[in-house]
């Protein structure tokens, strides 16, 4: 893919800067809109006032001509991952939902960024059909998608910077655990300056 050729040579990649790309992954109804928000507010709160939240949700409704096979989900989180490259070199840190099934789109979106914290929130399919108020897992189920992951697509597993299992763990808790390892990272990369 030439996009992805260009980006990995591009000034973006060779700067050391030190603005932080964070994605949230995992399956529909998991948990990423509600995390991902409750994240950039609490960052927001504790004074990072440089940072965007690109929620797979609402950048997916700007984008109604694409569908939800494997193609063009690789696309979108490419999109994404472009829009997010133009707010790092505005000096802003982002957050980023995406289910993002595939290994290696992930792979190749994590090499198009100096600094990549992926969470992978882990939750059976069945938790999240109960948590799913669109009704997409049931219409799944009953044969209406046939490209809807956890159901008829395999989300494939990797190698996350941070792994919760949200399926058994309160929002709060979830919260707590994404924060403290977020300011880590942070604090880790800022004493790299």
């Amino acid at each position: 893919m030439n996009i992805i050729e260009d980006i990995l040579n591009s000034d973006i990649k060779r700067n050391n800067n030190c603005f932080v790309t964070i994605w949230f992954t995992g399956l529909s109804a998991s948990g990423k809109s509600t995390l991902s928000e409750r994240l950039f507010l609490k960052l927001k709160d504790d004074g990072i006032s440089n940072i965007v939240l690109l929620d797979g949700e609402s950048v997916r409704e700007k984008l109604e001509h694409y569908k939800y096979d494997t193609n063009d989900r690789n696309e979108i989180g490419i999109m994404k991952s472009n829009l997010a490259l133009d707010y790092i070199k505005k000096e802003n840190h982002v957050i980023i939902t995406g289910i993002a099934h595939h290994r290696e789109t992930r792979d190749k979106i994590r090499k198009m960024f100096p600094h990549y914290y992926e969470i992978y929130l882990k939750c059976d399919a069945d938790v999240c059909a109960s948590r799913d108020y669109k009704g997409n897992y049931k219409q799944a189920i009953n044969g209406k998608y046939n490209n809807f992951v956890g159901i008829t697509e395999q989300y494939q597993e990797s190698n996350p910077e941070l792994v919760i299992e949200t399926g058994n763990k309160t929002i709060e808790e979830c919260l707590s655990i994404i924060i403290i390892n977020v300011k880590e990272y942070f604090n880790k990369i800022n004493h790299k300056k």
